[in-house]
């Protein structure tokens, strides 16, 4: 084969090329218009880059149409997780200019470059962290298919250890401002910005998020703010199991919470967690995390006051004059002072069985009065001062009985206050100086040794010193000094500073007696603020109907008066438990042992800020009549009660929208009480229903909600 042949044709290709062509522009590429969004997320300052979820869903407006269109996620694109692809199959115009808003469910409405859309008050979720769903971002779209989305709101994180179910979470805002309702988005080609609306709601500076889902809490120990079971030791909550660390996110508005919020959690037992915050951090696209949240009462914080004396007593005073004591039911200091009295009188010598019983009953107790008279079936004391009359001291220690003489101590030490004349003084002490020992017999509410004096009807001088407190109720004629006291047998009191606070009320105003002369007539002492008063007076002055022996013993009872225990609290009441007040004296547990007649019991608790619905509910176990108090920062008692509830319905209640925040104390009152049969019978004051002196069962409750 001729390869000549072959080359010819090459050669005029390439003449051609030599020679040249006429110029031809080459083909344009064709445009490639975008079939689907490329949605970008902003980064949460705080928290960092944000991912698309897989179900997630936005809703675009396309040109100026105000009904938007549901484009579904349809997987990442690249391998940056903030950027998604988004795409419907009814779509066609993705070139086209558009606002965008994540997530499509805020019920949005489309005006010019603006949406107006819904914020909810309340979500439900569940306490797996982070849930983008709930935060608003919107981007505006400029016809090449990326919508970079920009938040509008900012996230503060709630972390907490749960105990048990979660219920709920509340945030509040310091600030009326709205946090929720209708709000309107602008939006710039670099920018977004959220307004809410003005918001008639009450709570509409309120966030709540409900959660689901919780079940695998830990049920732990009960805490002392959710149950009776639990304990507090020196300030520390024992048994604090957590169950695992959790978190949930509010969404609020840019901008808000500058004057600070709280934010409070409500488990499914009543117990919260509260943490107060100060103003949130200033700016948008901000990711707020709040320390974590452990179980708090606000009643961790309370300060019970220490400084209200007991108010409630079943009477002013009641005067023994049991066993080998003067025979005699008439004080005239009562009427002179206008007390309520009562009586014990008993034989003074060669007593019977039915004697000793009758004294017995009276003070150590019976079936129908386990306490005796002196006590309420707590312990407390149910007369505000008794006063013991003279006679024969030791014989009258020793009738008494250990039951007897220890129904006194209990008195004194829970906050009744004692005045005792002679033999009355005596008993009081530990014993006489004579030999120095514990005399079995007295009751030793005094803890000092009196001075034994054998000197017979005689009529002393008692000098009050300037700094008697005795001299607070009267002046005494402003010689402080009395004259012609009554004196038999009675003791005094040299080494009275043996026993540290003792105070002088009185001396002896004797010259010619080395024995008595100058040394201390009067004395008293409190032990501390939760005790009675006691004052051992040697002398006695008690039945003189007029002058400045009257004034002298009605100082006694005004000083003993002044001198009774303070009040004191049963009990905190916590959100939702109900406290029962259902045990008897023989239980010993006197923080939940039922109240006597005309005694008042006294709770507190802690209200939150935010609570509303309070509910303070009592309710009555028997026939007997109880009234219900409520006040704030001191006491409930009835003349001191902001809120109170009487009369005979066995279920009372107060219930209020709302209360201020802080410590609120909470009375009830038993208003049923013992009918005297016989004010002078013959070993004194005769009940009639007598049920009540074991005490009425009640329970006692608060709730409110957040």
């Amino acid at each position: 084969m001729n390869r000549r042949f072959f080359a010819l044709p090459a050669l005029l290709a390439m003449m051609l090329l030599a020679t040249g062509c006429p110029d031809t522009p080459p083909e344009p590429e064709p445009s490639v218009r975008p079939d689907h969004f490329e949605a970008s997320l902003e980064m949460l300052n705080g928290y960092g880059a944000l991912a698309w979820p897989q179900d997630a869903t936005i809703l675009v407006y396309s040109a100026n149409e105000e009904n938007g269109i549901l484009f579904p996620f349809a997987g990442k694109v690249g391998r940056n997780d903030s950027l998604g692809k988004f795409k419907t199959e009814s779509f066609e115009n993705y070139d086209s200019t558009c606002i965008a808003l994540w997530p499509e469910n805020l019920a949005a409405h489309r005006t010019g470059n603006s949406l107006t859309v819904d914020l909810p008050q309340t979500r439900l979720v569940e306490s797996d962290g982070f849930d983008l769903h709930a935060v608003p971002m919107a981007a505006l779209g400029n016809g090449d298919g990326r919508l970079d989305f920009r938040h509008l709101c900012n996230v503060v994180a709630v972390t907490y250890d749960a105990l048990r179910p979660i219920k709920e979470i509340r945030l509040l805002s310091k600030k009326d401002e709205a946090l929720w309702g209708t709000a309107t988005v602008t939006l710039t080609a670099d920018a977004a910005a959220l307004e809410v609306a003005e918001n008639p709601d009450p709570e509409r500076n309120q966030l709540v998020i409900k959660l689901q889902g919780d079940e695998d809490a830990a049920p732990g120990t009960e805490l002392f703010v959710t149950g009776s079971n639990s304990t507090v030791s020196q300030g520390t909550l024992e048994g604090n199991v957590t169950g695992g660390r959790k978190i949930c996110c509010f969404v609020v508005p840019a901008g808000t919470l500058q004057e600070g919020y709280v934010v409070t959690l409500l488990d499914e037992g009543f117990g919260y967690m509260q943490i107060e915050e100060p103003a949130a951090g200033q700016g948008r696209a901000r990711y707020e995390a709040l320390d974590p949240m452990t179980y708090h009462d606000a009643s961790e914080q309370i300060v019970i006051r220490e400084d209200v004396l007991n108010k409630a007593f079943y009477k002013d005073l009641y005067l023994n004059s049991g066993l080998f004591l003067t025979t005699n039911d008439t004080l005239p200091v009562s009427d002179f002072l206008g007390l309520s009295i009562e009586h014990m009188m008993d034989a003074r010598n060669s007593p019977t069985e039915e004697d000793y019983a009758a004294q017995t009953a009276a003070f150590a107790g019976s079936p129908e009065d386990v306490n005796g008279r002196l006590l309420y079936p707590d312990g407390e004391p149910r007369y505000r001062m008794v006063y013991v009359r003279g006679g024969g001291s030791s014989d009258h220690g020793s009738s008494l009985g250990p039951d007897g003489r220890d129904r006194f101590r209990a008195f004194v030490a829970n906050g009744g206050s004692y005045l005792g004349s002679c033999a009355g003084a005596y008993v009081a002490t530990r014993g006489t100086s004579l030999n120095g020992a514990t005399a079995g017999n007295y009751m030793g509410i005094w803890p000092g040794h009196c001075n034994s004096l054998s000197t017979k009807q005689i009529y002393p001088g008692h000098v009050l010193p300037p700094d008697s407190p005795l001299l607070q109720y009267y002046d005494f004629g402003g010689d402080y000094y009395i004259d012609s006291v009554r004196h038999h047998n009675g003791p005094c009191f040299i080494n009275y500073d043996c026993v540290p606070g003792t105070e002088v009320l009185t001396r002896f105003d004797i010259p010619d007696s080395t024995k008595m002369h100058g040394h201390p007539a009067i004395i008293a002492w409190k032990q501390n603020k939760w005790t009675g008063r006691v004052i051992p007076c040697g002398s006695h002055p008690e039945q003189v109907p007029s002058g400045e022996n009257l004034l002298l013993m009605a100082a006694m009872v005004r000083y003993c008066f002044d001198g009774v225990g303070i009040a004191k609290v049963k009990g905190i009441l916590h959100n939702g438990e109900t406290r029962k007040m259902t045990c008897t004296t023989e239980d010993q547990k006197p923080a939940y042992t039922r109240i006597g007649d005309r005694q008042c019991h006294h709770f507190a608790f802690a209200l939150p800020e935010g609570a509303r619905n309070i509910r303070v509910r009592l309710e009555a176990k028997a026939d007997y009549e109880l009234s219900l108090m409520l006040a704030q920062g001191t006491f409930a008692f009835k003349e001191d009660a902001l809120y109170s509830k009487t009369g005979t319905e066995k279920v009372k209640e107060l219930v209020f929208p709302s209360l201020d925040a802080g410590t609120w104390y909470v009375g009830v009152q038993c208003e049923s009480t013992v009918t005297v049969t016989d004010e002078h019978g013959k070993y004194g004051t005769v009940y009639g229903n007598t049920g009540i002196l074991n005490g009425a069962p009640y329970t006692i409750g608060v709730t409110w909600e957040y």
